[in-house]
């Protein structure tokens, strides 16, 4: 499982002052941090472990919904 193969957005929060890190394949999820790739990392160790706990359990994770790179 790789937190890799999903879309993810950085976005400045003027209103909160900080990075917010989104992943299109879990809405649910977002990290924030002070530097854009802080928030990255942060979100991308989150989605690698919520991947994990759902391979783990036997449920499928979302399928990535980017634009076709085969």
């Amino acid at each position: 499982m790789s937190a890799a193969q999903y879309t993810y957005e950085v976005a400045w929060s003027e209103e909160e002052r900080t990075f917010i890190a989104r992943v299109r394949e879990f809405p649910a999820l977002e990290a924030r941090a002070v530097s854009r790739g802080g928030a990255l990392r942060a979100l991308k160790s989150v989605v690698y472990a919520v991947a994990k706990d759902l391979a783990d359990s036997g449920a499928e994770s979302p399928e990535d919904t980017s634009p076709d790179t085969r």
